[in-house]
C-alpha cells in the first residue's frame, strides 16, 4: 500500500500545484471489503469549496487512470475531500504551513508527566517544533523533537489567550473577547475589535463603533478569537 501512495503522490503533486492546490495527504485503505483511495487537497491561498472538490475529482481521476503500469491491485473507490478544520499534521510541509496556528500534539514519550500539548506553533526548524503553551497563567515555550510526536493535528479552536503586553500588542485591531471580574456599564462580557491599549485600559470597539474602556485590573480573561 505504501508503494501505491508514493505513486499517487508523485503523479498528483505537480498537477495540483499548477492549479493552485496543495496535496495534503493520501490514504489507501480497505473499508468494508472495498479499497478506498482518499485524497486530501487544500487551496494554496484561500479556502477550498465544493465546486473545487467536484472539479478536482475529475482531474485526479484522469491523472490516476494515466499511471502506467497500473499501481492498484484491484478496483477502488476515489474520495477527494478537504483535510478539514482538525487536519492531521504528518509531513514537514504540514508543520511549516501550521506556523502561527494552534495545534494539538500527542507525545510518544511523556515529558514531566505530560503526554500532550495544545499551543501555538511558533517555529519548525531542524525537525523540532516550538510551541507557545499557556499554562499556570503564563506563556511557556516548549520544544518537541519530531521523533517524539505520536500524532499532531490542527486545533479546532484557534483562540489565543492574552496575558502580556506583547499578547495585547499582537491582538491590536483584531477581534477579542474580554471577561471582567465586575460589571462595567452593566455587563461583564465584551466582544469586538481591540482598538487601543494603554498601561491601564483596553478599548474594545463594537460593530456599531461604540467603544468600551475596560480597566486592565478588571480583566478576568481576554482572548483573541474570530468566532463569536
Amino acid at each position: 500500500m505504501a508503494k501505491v501512495i508514493e505513486d499517487v503522490q508523485a503523479i498528483l503533486k505537480p498537477v495540483l500545484v499548477k492549479k493552485g492546490f496543495d496535496l495534503w495527504d493520501v490514504l489507501y485503505e480497505k473499508q468494508e471489503g472495498d479499497f478506498v483511495l482518499r485524497v486530501f487537497v487544500d487551496r494554496v491561498a484561500g479556502e477550498i469549496n465544493m465546486d473545487d472538490l467536484v472539479m478536482l475529482t475529475e482531474v485526479i481521476s484522469e491523472e490516476l487512470d494515466s499511471i502506467t503500469p497500473d499501481p492498484f491491485p484491484q478496483a477502488y473507490l476515489l474520495d477527494v475531500s478537504s483535510p478539514g478544520a482538525d487536519r492531521e499534521l504528518k509531513q514537514p510541509q504540514n508543520y511549516l504551513w501550521a506556523i502561527g496556528k494552534f495545534i494539538e500534539v500527542e507525545l510518544s514519550v511523556t515529558s514531566f508527566d505530560v503526554d500532550n500539548y495544545i499551543g501555538q506553533l511558533v517555529s519548525f526548524v531542524d525537525d523540532e517544533l516550538t510551541l507557545d503553551v499557556f499554562s499556570k497563567a503564563k506563556h511557556q515555550l516548549i520544544n518537541i523533537p519530531l521523533t517524539n510526536v505520536k500524532s499532531a493535528r490542527l486545533s479546532v479552536s484557534q483562540d489565543r489567550i492574552l496575558v502580556s503586553d506583547e499578547d495585547y500588542e499582537w491582538a491590536l485591531n483584531k477581534l477579542v473577547h474580554v471577561s471582567t471580574y465586575q460589571k462595567i456599564d452593566g455587563q461583564k462580557e465584551f466582544s469586538g475589535e481591540l482598538s487601543q491599549i494603554t498601561d491601564d485600559n483596553l478599548v474594545v470597539k463594537n460593530d456599531d463603533d461604540s467603544e468600551f474602556v475596560i480597566p486592565r485590573r478588571a480583566v478576568a480573561q481576554a482572548r483573541q478569537s474570530n468566532d463569536f
